[in-house]
C-alpha cells in the first residue's frame, strides 16, 4: 500500500517552480523602465546570493542598479537602462523545492529624446563580484573558526536529499515489516 503511494510522491517533489509572468516580457518594447519584475507559481528560496537578475545591454555593460527583492513569489531588480536597443534579462532563482532555475530573454529599449542614459557597469551589480567582496569581509570575522560557514550552506539540496533518503528508508521498513507480517503462519484453531 505504502509503495503504491511512491510514484506520486516523486512526482510532485520534482516539479520546479516556473516564472508565470514577467515586466517587462520577452521581446516587448519599452520607452521607460525603472525594474524588472519576475513573478513565480511559488516563493523561491531567500537564500543569500541565491537569486539573481542581471541585465545586459546592447554595449555589453550591466544595467541593474541594485540586488534583486524578493516578496513572496515576485522577485523585483532596480535598474537604470542605458542606450537604445536589445537588453538581455538572465535571471536564477533556487525554487521553492531547493533546486536552482534559470532563464534569459530579451526585451527592446526604445528610449523617448527626452531619456536620460544610465552608465551601467562592466560587472554585475550582484553575484561573483559582490560575493568574492562579503567573502573577504566574511573571512575576517570568521578567522577564528576553523571552517567556513559557507560549507554548511553551500547547498540547500542537501536537506531536501536527506529528507527524501530518510521517507525512501522509511517506506522500505515499512514495505519489509508488512511483508513479514503477512509471510508468518497463521496458527491454527
Amino acid at each position: 500500500m505504502a509503495i503504491a503511494g511512491l510514484p506520486a510522491v516523486a512526482t510532485a517533489a520534482s516539479a520546479h517552480d516556473q516564472l508565470v509572468s514577467a515586466d517587462p516580457v520577452s521581446g516587448a518594447s519599452v520607452e521607460s523602465l525603472d525594474e524588472i519584475t519576475l513573478q513565480f507559481n511559488n516563493s523561491p528560496l531567500g537564500l543569500e546570493g541565491s537569486n539573481l537578475v542581471r541585465v545586459v545591454g546592447p554595449d555589453g555593460s550591466y544595467y541593474e542598479t541594485g540586488c534583486p527583492a524578493l516578496s513572496g513569489p515576485t522577485v523585483s531588480t532596480p535598474l537604470a537602462l542605458g542606450p537604445a536597443g536589445d537588453y538581455e534579462v538572465q535571471w536564477r532563482v533556487v525554487s521553492s523545492d531547493g533546486h536552482p532555475i534559470a532563464e534569459n530573454y530579451t526585451f527592446t529599449y526604445a528610449p523617448g529624446d527626452d531619456a536620460e542614459p544610465g552608465e551601467g557597469s562592466a560587472e554585475p551589480a550582484c553575484g561573483e563580484a559582490e560575493q568574492s567582496a562579503s567573502a573577504g569581509a566574511d573571512e575576517q570575522a570568521d578567522a577564528a573558526q576553523p571552517e567556513s560557514r559557507e560549507a554548511e550552506t553551500a547547498s540547500p539540496v542537501n536537506g531536501l536529499w536527506l529528507g527524501v533518503g530518510v521517507g525512501g528508508l522509511a517506506v522500505v521498513a515499512v514495505a519489509v515489516a508488512v511483508f513479514v507480517i503477512l509471510r508468518r503462519p497463521r496458527p491454527r484453531e
